[in-house]
């Protein structure tokens, strides 16, 4: 899948041109290794637009069997997913790389909390650089042109758009993932999936499941995470290392209050999906 890239950040750029600096691209590949369907669609839209064919897996065993019959230039990998997550699956990467003795692959990390234990992490297990959630499409053609083969786009022409802890508009997340078109679909799949771990929550909390409380807690909040609804995130990080720390019970009042004001925030994305 591909498709010219888009060469400058304001409204009213010529979409279909496409810089010297990236023209590459179209002789390239990337693997996403990702367990969210939503987010899932939301990088495949902006990959389309960069003009970079890519393939999708959503743990580490299928991505590792990928690998055994694809060459790819780069991966993305979230950092926790089920099976086999992004950080076992870099250090068996490496191995195989080691005994094979093959050209290193970057593995760009991709985690919804970016803090110093995380890094350490991502650095132990063998992955070149991280990105906390979201990641807008500036940010991620600025990664590219670091980690890709070929010359390196100049960061003096990829201003960082500052993330505004308010929820966000249609035309926002328009500008900040570049793909307006590909919207109202990452949004349906997005709040059907978060419906899903809400259902799940409240039967795990109800049952006073820390682990599948915790499980499902993350996912949301990487859901959120996508569009840079930053109050919530921080509280549901904070509630997830609470529960982790004392169990469900001693937390059930926030879990509660967490909730609700999830499946409002969801509500107002599918309005704006609809809109």
């Amino acid at each position: 899948m591909s498709s010219g890239p888009i060469p400058g950040d304001r409204a009213g750029d010529d979409l279909g041109a496409q810089p010297p600096l990236t023209r590459h691209w179209r002789e390239l590949k990337v693997l996403l290794v990702d367990d969210h369907p939503a987010y899932c669609l939301l990088m495949g839209a902006m990959l389309e637009r960069l003009g970079l064919a890519f393939e999708v897996c959503v743990q580490g065993q299928a991505a590792l069997a990928i690998l055994d019959v694809t060459r790819v230039d780069l991966i993305f990998s979230d950092c926790r997913m089920p099976v086999l997550d992004g950080y076992a699956m870099t250090r068996e990467l490496r191995c195989r790389e080691q005994r094979a003795g093959t050209e290193r692959v970057p593995v760009i990390a991709f985690t919804g909390t970016l803090g110093t234990r995380e890094i350490e992490q991502c650095q132990a297990a063998g992955m070149d650089a991280w990105l906390a959630k979201p990641v807008t499409f500036q940010q991620l053609r600025q990664v590219l042109g670091d980690w890709l083969p070929g010359p390196r786009i100049s960061e003096a022409a990829q201003p960082v758009m500052a993330v505004e802890e308010r929820w966000p508009s249609r035309a926002r997340l328009g500008q900040m993932f570049g793909c307006t078109e590909a919207l109202p679909g990452i949004l349906a799949s997005l709040v059907h999936e978060a419906e899903l771990d809400l259902h799940a929550l409240a039967q795990a909390t109800d049952c006073l499941q820390a682990q599948a409380t915790v499980e499902h807690l993350h996912r949301l909040i990487g859901s959120v995470a996508f569009f840079g609804a930053t109050p919530l995130e921080v509280r549901g990080h904070q509630l997830i290392e609470a529960i982790n720390r004392d169990g469900v019970a001693a937390h059930l009042e926030h879990v509660l209050a967490l909730r609700g004001d999830l499946i409002g925030y969801l509500k107002y994305l599918s309005l704006l999906g609809n809109g």
